[in-house]
């Protein structure tokens, strides 16, 4: 099975908590990724040139070959099912309340 070609966009500040929870989640499953940005102060995301998603034309953005998908804890349970035990670590336990105090984390990262 070859290799996913994975890139991840980010404001050009590296400022959103929300790309950050899935740049940790893209680490903790060792998986390799591009990182590119987009300038949100200059409106890069709003150019018709941009080739991030045009439904939300927000970051984070992450792509999966030829799949896209924004918002960063639809992406994080993405990873999770794409790219799933026993080859890469769970990033959400099975066991509810782990998984609950998990989701609790990463909420209050993206608060920060």
């Amino acid at each position: 099975m070859s290799q996913p070609v994975i890139t991840l966009w980010s404001d050009a500040d590296f400022f959103s908590p929300y790309v950050m929870s899935v740049y940790v989640a893209l680490q903790e499953k060792s998986l390799p990724f591009t990182l590119k940005t987009v300038d949100l102060n200059r409106g890069e995301h709003l150019q018709a040139g941009w080739t991030g998603y045009a439904a939300t034309r927000r970051v984070p953005l992450l792509e999966v070959d030829d799949f896209a998908l924004s918002e960063s804890s639809a992406i994080t349970e993405y990873l999770d099912e794409r790219f799933a035990p026993p080859e890469w670590e769970r990033i959400y336990p099975h066991d509810l309340q782990k998984r609950a105090r998990a989701r609790q984390i990463q909420a209050g990262c993206a608060a920060i």
